[in-house]
């Protein structure tokens, strides 16, 4: 017997690649469970996110990088990183994004 739990909430994927927008990120979940407490959160975020309900897709903090010299030679693991967030939220086909 397959017994898949199934919420009615809305599914929002949030990405956040630094501090900031973690604690952003946080305070909509919060938001947002106040109004709908079915929600369920994916994507990428960090601790604050976490703390929220989201399981991080993989840590926040490999795309926080900043300045030329310390993107360069990032930018293959980046763009590795930006695609897989990007066929994650093609198979998981979240309600809204937030980015």
């Amino acid at each position: 017997m397959n017994t898949q739990i199934v919420s009615n909430g809305p599914k929002v994927m949030l990405v956040a690649g630094e501090a900031s927008g973690d604690q952003l990120g946080g305070r909509l979940m919060a938001a947002i469970k106040a109004q709908a407490p079915d929600a369920r959160f994916i994507g990428v975020g960090g601790p604050r996110m976490e703390r929220e309900g989201l399981s991080s897709l993989f840590p926040m903090n490999e795309m926080s990088v900043m300045g030329l010299t310390e993107v360069v030679p990032h930018i293959p693991h980046l763009l590795k990183r930006i695609s897989q967030t990007a066929k994650f939220a093609q198979t998981e086909q979240p309600d809204v994004v937030v980015t």
